[in-house]
């Protein structure tokens, strides 16, 4: 009888014991309730480039990861691409086409105690919708569609059209004039002209570029008129060379911008000027327009010592 006693009483205990661990436990644990309003906050687009979009986000209290998807539409359920972090506050989706709508949305994770919870989805927001997002230019409007380009733009110089190159800052070309004919049309190269000294052109793209003169006030003038405006025009440009005595010590370089709209008559500047002071830069300019009726554009250079190579100029026009 009494080791009955004895053996109720240990089971007495030991259960009394077990059921404040739970409660204790169960108390320690938030409910499903309390993740409700748990989302991730702050999340917006931190980066993006030709080919990638990087969203990011403020961390939250009790989230044991998150996860980020691209979806191809706002409405869309099923991800293009998805992936889950527990150490990130951020993640980069690459690979993407440059003028392909994406959006991004982030959700936090939980651990309940009995199977995991999730919290709501929060997207990247423009205004008061889900943002579209284009690699090439970021947050963009529902509808926007990218610019066209006129035929055989980009002009990267690669292709000549007829006899022989212009062979130096002074030579003449093909047609006589201090110029050079190329798919895009003819032209005009002041103390300039298209090389391809290997690997020395250190920003250029393919295998030439246009480099203009040292010591000499030099332009890139295109000898044609473009006959529907321009809702955009770019290109790439930096110093010639990383080595040559005349980047090294004749920096920096003035480039200065300009269209016109009668034939070259008059020219009027498309910004302020640029300043080439990097020789390890690669400057990509870019100039969103409005230009209705015939164009042509021009890039010129200063007197600096320092060269300059001018390479992919894309004109896009106006619909």
């Amino acid at each position: 009888m009494k080791k009955r006693m004895i053996y109720c009483c240990y089971y007495t205990i030991t259960l009394t014991l077990l059921l404040t661990a739970l409660s204790c436990k169960n108390e320690s644990i938030p409910t499903i309730d309390n993740f409700e309003d748990k989302v991730p906050k702050n999340v917006h687009l931190s980066d993006y480039s030709n080919t990638s979009i990087t969203v990011a986000w403020d961390r939250i209290e009790n989230a044991v990861s998150y996860t980020v998807q691209l979806l191809e539409s706002k409405e869309s359920d099923s991800p293009m691409d998805a992936y889950t972090t527990v150490t990130k506050d951020f993640y980069s989706f690459s690979s993407l086409n440059e003028a392909d709508g994406y959006y991004l949305r982030v959700r936090a994770n939980f651990n309940s105690a009995e199977n995991p919870v999730i919290g709501d989805w929060v997207y990247i927001m423009d205004d008061q919708e889900p943002a579209r997002i284009m690699p090439k230019y970021g947050v963009v409007d529902k509808d926007f569609e990218e610019p066209e380009l006129y035929p055989n733009f980009p002009e990267g110089w690669e292709v000549h059209e007829e006899g022989d190159r212009k062979s130096s800052y002074t030579a003449e070309g093909p047609t006589g004039k201090q110029s050079d004919v190329f798919p895009t049309g003819e032209w005009i190269m002041k103390q300039a002209y298209t090389t391809n000294s290997g690997t020395a052109l250190i920003h250029k793209v393919g295998d030439f570029a246009t480099m203009m003169a040292p010591n000499q006030n030099a332009y890139l003038e295109m000898d044609f008129d473009l006959p529907n405006g321009a809702s955009k025009f770019s290109f790439i440009c930096g110093a010639a060379t990383r080595t040559n005595a005349n980047e090294i010590d004749g920096m920096p370089i003035v480039i200065t911008v300009e269209y016109s709209q009668d034939s070259g008559g008059t020219w009027t500047k498309l910004s302020d000027d640029i300043l080439i002071d990097d020789i390890e830069k690669q400057y990509s300019l870019e100039y969103d327009l409005d230009l209705e009726g015939p164009v042509r554009f021009r890039i010129s250079k200063n007197n600096s010592r320092a060269r300059p190579i001018i390479d992919e100029v894309a004109v896009y026009y106006k619909e």
